[in-house]
């Protein structure tokens, strides 16, 4: 290092020096960074999701078309749209989501720093003493003779500047690692979106359930009750045993007891969509789904497998992930080699405030510096290794995503598919309980069937239905699995 406190400084040699540093920084700034460059996986090419063995795909399917990000309005339900948007206005674990995507952001940007130079500036007033035993112009004696140790103060102002060559990339690995982390934060975000909306969705359907199920039930006690009402008539006239009366008893009571377990599906449901709205139960009433609240979609869009991997936003999370670790490798790696740093710094050195800034005050001071590893134990090759490892970690992990994801496609299909079969005949099998009812009521009217008969196939029709309404939900909740399975997401803010 050179440096120069003379006051009588050639500046047009300042400036030859300082033009020829900066040609050398940008020089070397321009070499490639060292490391592996990230290449985005290769597209699948697969056609479809079904394994060989699979049930044949529904017909209500539109494969290749991209499933919006508001997937959930194609049930045409307004009262879901609207909680919906309520949910992504102020759940709280999305806001979690979208304050550390704006840390991420800041982390990129404290670290990119314009140029990657760091500039700084001081100011001081210092109250100093000076050794009198040094001698020099400052010593004087004191009345016996000895020298003293004058004091004086000593003002300064000293700007100064540094710049990172950034020779081998660390610092744009660095950077690189970074923004794909905060890529990693943006997906992760698009994940949450899609996870709230589909629990949203979910715990409505629990809510539609429970409420047509306790009707069900409703509806069948009642008619417990009439069968129950007609035996006791009839064991007064001498026409039923005690044995009849106590079997009428038990299924009145066994139909009543599962009322309060579909209360209670229906108060966890209530409660869930007040967390998902980040309200407490209290302060917040949910609203009420029922069979006429929404439809099924008359056909489901279902995205191509190699148009999924670009649009679910966890399959581009893991990428974005397996892009930082990749960036890693190269940090690691450029820590192996020599790093060099430019400085300058200019300095005001003055006794007094009214001289600081003369040309006597004048100081400054030029270098470069290189620091080079020569022994460190093995660390940083180990953890260059480490790196490595990672990155194969991730590229795993990726992989796995891809999998995970493909796998909860196909078996949305597939229970698509079973859900149309079951209801079909779950469907045959309500209307066969109607025709049974009315052949019955018309033998009864006839004198050929009893009351009793009449009431319990009016029961089996009502437990059928039943039946047939948990189907039709199960119908729906499948269908939205699937919609979400293959859902993209829009762009965070």
């Amino acid at each position: 290092m050179k440096t120069n406190i003379s006051p009588w400084t050639d500046g047009a040699r300042r400036r030859r020096t300082a033009g020829a540093a900066l040609l050398f920084a940008a020089l070397l700034g321009g070499c490639a960074a060292v490391g592996p460059n990230f290449t985005p996986p290769a597209t699948p090419n697969d056609a479809g999701y079904a394994m060989s063995g699979d049930d044949p795909l529904p017909n209500n399917l539109a494969i290749g078309d991209k499933v919006a990000a508001d997937w959930w309005s194609l049930f045409h339900s307004p009262a879901l749209d609207q909680l919906v948007r309520e949910a992504l206005a102020n759940n709280l674990t999305l806001a979690q989501a979208r304050a550390r995507l704006a840390s991420a952001h800041e982390a990129v940007a404290a670290e990119s720093g314009l140029f990657s130079a760091d500039l700084s500036a001081g100011v001081q007033r210092e109250r100093a003493n000076l050794n009198a035993f040094s001698g020099g112009a400052f010593s004087s004696a004191s009345a016996l003779g000895f020298p003293t140790n004058p004091e004086f103060n000593l003002y300064s102002i000293s700007p100064s500047v540094s710049y990172n060559v950034d020779l081998f990339g660390a610092k744009r690995r660095r950077i690189e690692s970074l923004k794909a982390s905060e890529e990693s934060d943006a997906r992760e975000l698009e994940v949450a979106y899609l996870t709230l909306t589909g629990e949203v969705v979910e715990q409505a359907l629990n809510v539609a359930s429970a409420t047509l199920n306790l009707r069900a039930l409703d509806a069948i006690a009642a008619t417990d009750r009439a069968d129950l009402a007609m035996l006791e008539k009839a064991q007064a006239a001498g026409g039923a045993t005690p044995a009849q009366i106590a079997d009428d008893q038990r299924q009145l009571a066994q139909d009543l007891a599962a009322a309060p377990i579909e209360r209670q599906k229906l108060a966890v449901a209530r409660h869930q969509l007040a967390l998902l709205v980040g309200k407490t139960p209290s302060e917040w009433t949910p609203p009420e789904f029922d069979e006429t609240s929404g439809a099924l979609p008359a056909t489901l869009p279902v995205s191509l497998p190699s148009d999924l991997v670009h649009r679910r936003p966890d399959i581009l999370e893991a990428e974005a992930q397996l892009h930082a670790a990749t960036a890693d490798v190269g940090v690691a790696t450029a820590n192996l080699y020599p790093s060099i740093t430019l400085s300058a710094n200019i300095a005001q050195n003055a006794l007094t405030p009214d001289t600081l800034f003369s040309q006597i005050a004048n100081s400054w001071a030029f270098g470069a510096g290189l620091t080079t590893p020569i022994f460190h134990s093995g660390e940083l090759k180990a953890k260059q290794r480490q790196a490595q490892d990672d990155a194969r970690a991730a590229l795993a992990a990726y992989e796995q995503t891809v999998l995970v994801a493909f796998n909860q496609v196909d078996d949305a299909l597939q229970a698509v598919a079973h859900d149309n079969q079951t209801y079909a005949q779950q469907t045959a099998a309500v209307q066969a309980a109607v025709n049974r009812l009315e052949m019955t009521r018309k033998a009864y009217a006839a004198g050929g069937a009893s009351a009793q008969d009449v009431v319990r196939r009016e029961r089996d029709w009502r437990e059928l239905r039943l039946t047939l309404s948990q189907e039709g939900t199960d119908r729906v909740d499948d269908a939205a699995r699937l919609l979400l399975a293959t859902a993209g997401a829009p762009p965070m803010q």
